[in-house]
Parts: structure tokens; C-alpha cells; sequence
């Protein structure tokens, strides 16, 4: 039993954290093959995969995943459909038509399975109590443990029956002074944490937390603009929101082509040093401005055109901007951005990068890792914002040619 509660607090691991020890879960051998995580070899460790990340948006919380993860086992999974089938067989004699259409269309793919096992089913033990207990916090063929089998058997049934599940490609381990190999396709990333205590040891996941460097990240001859560069590269959610501001500034230096602008509306303006709010305005380069969304959603979007993946599950995806309000209070501390209070123009109050930092990533170092180093980012920015910025005008002007083919609809009829 100790191999199995080693098991599933592994599995948690690389769900709250994205990185675990090895070892411990070799005995899911299935969810390797079908593609929830990877192995790191140089590391012996095992490292999330998007398709477990996925996985978990599926289902409520991190508990059913982890029994998700162990219903993908063969031996279990076929003892876990006999219970399934038994449960629609018995639907099936109250001619309860409801229950039978909801649970085989949340089976999905594993229904036929189910069908082909009926002549078995059955609702005796499985002879896994213990791990049984471990997941649900009671034995499977327990009534009150059956909206969760389903979902659980519902959530994998694509990956298994469906034949969707593949191998995750390993990737290379994370690289401070490398962003193209360090923000790779297929890389996840954690939430923003202001400490070290969820990232110290991890080597393929990018880190969430924005804290100052650590003694070992140091250089002693780091002259203070390095210094902060270096603390910028180090920390990848800050690398993020220094590119935007990076990209920003060389955009408008082109005058012609639009522009790109971080601004505070009237309800954020009363604490500009931890806004929960900031809003992307993007300018095309046919003059037309667009108030596109926000930091956040600039954000996801940005992570999606690199196939990067926010470990972190959809309600928490959701307060996304809530949690880069520190983030943008040290950015503004260490003069990386600097907030503009009067903005110029017609633009509102808002952000831009902060001189002494625009330098800096001309300089030898900075130009080195961060403005030719990090161009990936810088040119996915860019893509990202022109794209967003056509979706919104897209979509404005199909509310626009609908409101107008109803006024003409009416005008008809008088």
C-alpha cells in the first residue's frame, strides 16, 4: 500500500507542481504511454504533459484527476467497467431512459467497451479496496462512489477507447540564458507564486515564482542593470511581461504599422502599483483602436501560440489578472516598467517599459539573451496582438452587418 499512497501523492505532484521523482510511478506505466507526462532521463524525473494538464480542466478537482489517472490502468479499468455496466444494467430494469442516456453519453468512446463487458458485470469488490478507499474514500462499487467512476472512466475514454492518447516528446530542460529552448512547444508553466517554496527544484517546468534571485542564481560581477536582466530571464513570468513591454515600445518606434498600449481604466487608477485590471489596447495599422481585453487574456493568448501550458485549473485560469497585480508591482519596483500617469495622446493612464531597462536590452548582455535571444517571444507577442485585434474588428463588424439586416428586415414590414 505504501507503493500506491507514494503513487498518488506523485500523480498530485505533477498536477499542483508539474515535476515529480521518478521512480514513484513507475506502476502507471499506461499513463506514460498515453501521454500525461514525460520522462526527464538526464533529471529521473517525471514532467507533466498538456494532455494531463487537459485532463484535469475535465474534471472538478484535483482528487477525481488523480483517480482519473489510475483509471487509465488496464487491470483496473476493466474491474471499474464491470461496476459501470452493472449500474447501467440496473438503470436498464427501473426503465430509467434518463440515467441511461446521460451516463452512456458521458462514457463517450468507452461506451462499446462497457457493452462488450456486460455478460461480467457486476457489483463485487474489485479486490482493489485499499486503493479504492485511497481515491474515493470509499470501494467503487459503492453507490455513492458512482457519479464518480463515470466521470472518471467519461474523462479518459478519448485518451483510451478513443485511441487518442500518445507519447509526450520529452523536452530539453528549462534554460535561463536560452528562451528559445526554455519557452519550447509542448512546455508548461506554473502560476506566479512570490516564493521559492513550489519551484525549487524543478528542471523542465518554467517557474512561477517572481522572488529575487537566490544566491546561486547570482553573478558577483553583474553590474546592477545586469543584475536586474539576469532577474528578468531567470523568472519567467516576468521575462512574459517584460517582452510585452519590449515589443510595445519597438511597434510604436515604427510609427506607421499601429501600436500597442497598457492602460488603466477609471476603476483601476485609484492603485496603479497592483492594478487588478489591465486593459490591452491595440492600434492597427490602418488607424483603427481597438480595446481588445486584458493583461491576462494577452497573456493566455500569447502562451497558446507558443503551445505553451498554464498548469493551473480553469477557476484559477480565470483570475489570471488578479494574480499578475504583484508581478506588476515588482516590475515597477525594479524599473522594468514604469507607469505613465498622464498618457500621451488620447491614451488613458498606463504602462510602458521603463527607459533605464530599455538600455539595458540593447546592451551587450540584454541584447544577447533578451532582445535576440528572446525574439520567439517578442515575434509571438506581436502575431498575437495583430490577430487578436482582426478577431475583435471581425467580430464588431458581424454585430454591425446583423443589427443593419434587422433594421432593413423592419423597415420592410412598415
Amino acid at each position: 500500500m505504501t507503493r500506491v499512497q507514494d503513487a498518488i501523492a506523485t500523480v498530485q505532484q505533477l498536477l499542483t507542481n508539474g515535476e515529480a521523482a521518478a521512480d514513484a510511478i513507475e506502476v502507471l506505466v499506461e499513463s506514460t504511454r498515453l501521454g500525461l507526462w514525460h520522462k526527464n532521463q538526464l533529471a529521473n524525473r517525471d514532467v507533466t504533459a498538456t494532455t494531463l494538464v487537459n485532463l484535469a480542466a475535465t474534471l472538478p478537482n484535483v482528487a477525481e484527476t488523480v483517480a482519473a489517472v489510475f483509471a487509465c490502468d488496464p487491470e483496473l479499468r476493466s474491474a471499474w467497467l464491470r461496476i459501470v455496466g452493472a449500474r447501467l444494467r440496473e438503470a436498464g430494469k427501473r426503465r430509467d431512459a434518463a440515467e441511461l442516456c446521460s451516463a452512456i453519453d458521458q462514457l463517450g468512446a468507452a461506451s462499446r467497451r462497457v457493452r462488450q463487458l456486460l455478460p461480467d458485470a457486476s457489483l463485487q469488490s474489485t479486490g482493489h479496496q485499499d486503493l479504492e478507499i485511497a481515491l474515493f474514500g470509499a470501494t467503487a462499487e459503492q453507490a455513492v462512489i458512482w457519479p464518480k467512476v463515470l466521470r472518471v472512466i467519461g474523462a479518459t475514454a478519448d485518451l483510451v477507447e478513443g485511441g487518442q492518447g500518445r507519447r509526450a516528446a520529452a523536452i530539453p530542460a528549462v534554460a535561463p540564458l536560452d528562451p528559445k529552448q526554455s519557452w519550447c512547444a509542448g512546455r508548461i508553466i506554473q502560476l506566479q507564486v512570490l516564493n521559492d517554496s513550489d519551484s525549487a527544484d524543478l528542471t523542465c517546468v518554467l517557474a512561477g515564482r517572481c522572488s529575487s534571485l537566490s544566491p546561486a542564481e547570482r553573478v558577483a560581477d553583474d553590474s546592477p542593470s545586469q543584475a536586474v536582466m539576469r532577474w528578468v530571464l531567470y523568472r519567467p513570468w516576468v521575462m512574459l511581461l517584460a517582452q510585452i513591454a519590449f515589443t510595445q515600445e519597438a511597434w510604436e518606434a515604427e510609427q506607421i504599422s499601429g501600436r500597442l498600449a497598457l492602460e488603466l481604466a477609471e476603476d483601476q487608477l485609484s492603485n496603479p502599483y497592483e492594478p487588478s485590471r489591465v486593459d490591452v489596447v491595440i492600434t492597427t495599422a490602418e488607424g483603427d483602436e481597438v480595446l481588445c481585453g486584458t493583461l491576462g487574456d494577452l497573456l493566455r493568448r500569447v502562451l497558446a501560440r507558443l503551445d505553451v501550458t498554464l498548469l493551473s485549473r480553469p477557476e484559477e485560469t480565470q483570475r489570471l489578472d488578479e494574480r499578475l497585480a504583484p508581478v506588476i508591482h515588482l516590475l515597477l519596483e525594479q524599473k522594468v516598467w514604469r507607469f505613465e500617469a498622464h498618457g500621451s495622446g488620447s491614451r488613458r493612464p498606463g504602462y510602458v517599459i521603463d527607459d533605464d531597462f530599455s538600455t539595458s536590452c540593447y546592451r551587450a548582455f540584454g541584447s544577447k539573451y533578451f532582445y535576440r535571444g528572446g525574439s520567439l517571444l517578442t515575434n509571438a507577442i506581436r502575431l498575437t496582438c495583430e490577430q487578436w485585434a482582426k478577431e475583435k474588428l471581425s467580430e464588431v463588424g458581424a454585430i454591425r452587418a446583423r443589427m443593419f439586416g434587422e433594421v432593413v428586415f423592419d423597415s420592410e414590414l412598415v
